[in-house]
């Protein structure tokens, strides 16, 4: 295995994901696209309401299918961009505004 994290592991030819109770696998040559997305969750504490950020690594697969993935932290969906992009030199990094 290179890299694993919350619910993601990198292993030599294919990425791994966990969706509820189940890893599903996505070939590193399928995935065309990938980011980081990060999201604001505001939480009720006690008397104040908390903001949280989430970590999401979004992948784009050959089919067209958009798939996001809940990371530990910025850093690690960084190391995973980083290791997909080495994997796959075609895929696209970062993320881009879609065309209507």
């Amino acid at each position: 295995m290179i890299y694993e994290d919350k619910k993601i592991r990198m292993q030599e030819q294919v990425l791994e994901y966990k969706r509820g109770f189940k890893w599903h696998i996505l070939p590193y040559d399928e995935i065309t696209h990938a980011y980081l997305r990060i999201e604001e969750v505001r939480g009720r504490i006690c008397c104040c309401v908390a903001n949280f950020d989430m970590h999401f690594l979004v992948v784009k697969m050959e089919a067209g299918e958009m798939i996001k993935m809940e990371a530990s932290s910025r850093e690690a969906v960084k190391r995973i961009l980083k290791e997909l992009e080495e994997r796959n030199p075609s895929i696209e990094i970062g993320y881009k505004k879609q065309e209507s």
